[in-house]
C-alpha cells in the first residue's frame, strides 16, 4: 500500500522507495555488493559503466525506453532493487501489453521481493501492461535472465550471476519459466586439426567467399555493416529488437580495447561482408580484482591482460549471418576457424558459447557436435499482472 503521509510503498516493515535522486541511484549501485559480495565467485559490475547505463540522459536504452528504479529498505538500510521498463520498439514487433523488470538484487526474503515485484507491476499497470517478463536489463542483448543452474564457477564476461535462491523468489510471487537461455563451453584440445582444416576447404571451395581476419580499426569501421548482419539474422529470435546505432556504438565502444584480430573471422564475398564471428577474452577474473573501481591503473591492466597475455578463457559473443548466405554452413566455417585459432595460437582451456535460446535447437545441436557441454542456464519469467 501507498503511504499518504510520504508517498511510499510500504509492505509491512518494508519500504519501498523510487530512486529519483544521486543518493539514491548511489544505493541502488552499492546493493549488489550488499547482496553478494562474499560470493567468491560474483564478479562487481564496474560502477562507471552501470551508472551511464542507467542515466536516462547517457543510457542508450532511453533513446527510446522509460524506467522506473526502485529500492526496498528495512531497519534503515537498503534490502532489495528492481528497474521497471517499458520498451516501445519491443511493442511494435511484438506486443503491447508486456511490461519488464531488472536489475533484480534482494536477501533471501520473499516478503522484499514480492514488495519490490509490486512496486514494478504497479509502475507498469499504469502504463496498461498485463504482463510482466525479466529480468532484462535492459534487453535479451544484455544481462538475461537469473542464473538457475551453474553455480559451481565464475560467470563469463557480461554474464550474470545471483545467489541459487532468486528462481525461489520468483516462484513465490507467482513466475514461470518465459525461456531458457544456455551456456556451453568447449575445453577439448585434442582434435584432429588436419580434419577439421579439411571440413574448413570443403565448406568454403568452389566459392567467391574468403575467410579474413581484420585490424580493429578496420572491423570498427564497419560497425554499421555488422550491425545490419547481426539485426537481420537474429530477427527471428525470442524477444528480438533490432539494435539501434546508439546501441550497437555503445557496444563497439566497450568491446573496442579488448578486441583482438586474430579473434576477429569475416566471411567476404568481394568487400561485403557475409557472416561474422566476434571472440574476446574473459577478462572476469582481472575485472574481478578491479572491484568495481575503474581506476587508470585499472584500465592499463585491463588492456594489458586483453592484449597481451594468453588468453586462458574466451567468449564467443557475436555470430550473424546474411540471410542469402544462410543454409550454405558459413555458421560451421566459422566455428571451425575459431576452434582451430583456439587450439593452434593459444593456450586457451575454455570456449564459453552463450547465449543460446532453448528455442534455437539447430544451433544448440551445432555448439554441441563440436564438444560444446551445457554449463550453465539462465532463466527468464512472466506473470500476468
Amino acid at each position: 500500500m501507498r503511504d499518504s503521509s510520504t508517498g511510499l510503498l510500504t509492505s509491512g516493515d518494508t519500504r519501498i522507495i523510487p530512486v529519483n535522486d544521486s543518493r539514491g541511484m548511489k544505493d541502488f549501485l552499492d546493493l549488489p555488493r550488499v547482496i553478494q559480495g562474499r560470493d567468491p565467485l560474483w564478479v562487481p559490475p564496474i560502477a562507471y559503466e552501470q551508472r551511464r547505463i542507467l542515466n536516462p540522459r547517457t543510457g542508450p536504452f532511453f533513446e527510446y525506453g522509460a524506467a522506473q528504479y526502485y529500492l526496498a529498505w528495512r531497519g534503515g538500510k537498503p534490502v532489495g532493487r528492481i528497474s521497471a521498463h517499458v520498451n516501445p520498439r519491443y511493442e511494435e514487433r511484438h506486443d503491447a501489453g508486456t511490461g519488464f523488470f531488472g536489475f533484480f538484487e534482494c536477501i533471501d526474503d520473499p516478503a522484499v521481493a514480492g514488495a519490490l515485484f509490486d512496486a514494478a507491476a504497479g509502475w507498469l499497470r499504469g502504463r496498461g501492461k498485463s504482463r510482466l517478463v525479466g529480468p532484462l536489463s535492459f534487453s535479451i542483448y544484455d544481462e538475461v535472465g537469473i542464473l538457475v543452474d551453474g553455480f559451481d564457477s565464475m560467470p563469463a564476461i557480461l554474464h550474470a550471476h545471483n545467489p541459487p535462491y532468486y528462481e525461489n523468489l520468483l516462484v513465490r510471487w507467482g513466475f514461470r519459466k518465459a525461456i531458457d537461455w544456455h551456456a556451453f563451453k568447449v575445453t577439448q584440445r585434442d582434435i584432429d586439426a588436419e580434419a577439421m582444416e579439411k571440413r574448413l576447404r570443403t565448406i568454403m571451395k568452389g566459392r567467391s567467399l574468403v575467410l579474413a581476419s581484420p585490424t580493429v580499426r578496420d572491423f570498427t569501421a564497419r560497425a554499421d555493416e555488422v550491425m545490419e548482419i547481426f539485426n537481420e539474422a537474429w530477427d527471428d529470435n525470442w524477444g528480438h529488437i533490432p539494435f539501434t546505432r546508439r546501441e550497437f556504438g555503445h557496444i563497439f565502444q566497450q568491446l573496442r580495447p579488448i578486441l583482438k584480430p586474430e579473434m576477429i573471422h569475416l566471411v567476404l564475398d568481394g568487400e561485403r561482408i557475409a557472416a561474422f564471428a566476434i571472440n574476446i577474452p574473459d577478462l572476469n577474473p582481472v575485472i574481478q580484482k578491479l572491484n568495481g573501481r575503474l581506476t587508470p591503473w585499472g584500465i592499463l591492466r585491463l588492456l594489458y591482460e586483453a592484449r597481451f597475455r594468453p588468453v586462458r578463457k574466451m567468449r564467443a559473443l557475436l555470430l550473424g549471418v546474411r540471410r542469402p548466405y544462410q543454409g550454405r554452413l558459413l555458421h560451421h566455417a566459422l566455428i571451425l576457424r575459431t576452434y582451430l585459432h583456439m587450439v593452434r595460437t593459444t593456450s586457451c582451456e575454455v570456449c564459453d558459447c552463450s547465449l543460446v535460446p532453448e528455442s534455437l535447437a539447430h544451433h544448440i545441436r551445432t555448439i554441441q557436435r563440436f564438444g560444446g557441454k551445457l554449463y550453465k542456464t539462465f532463466r527468464v519469467f512472466e506473470r500476468e499482472i
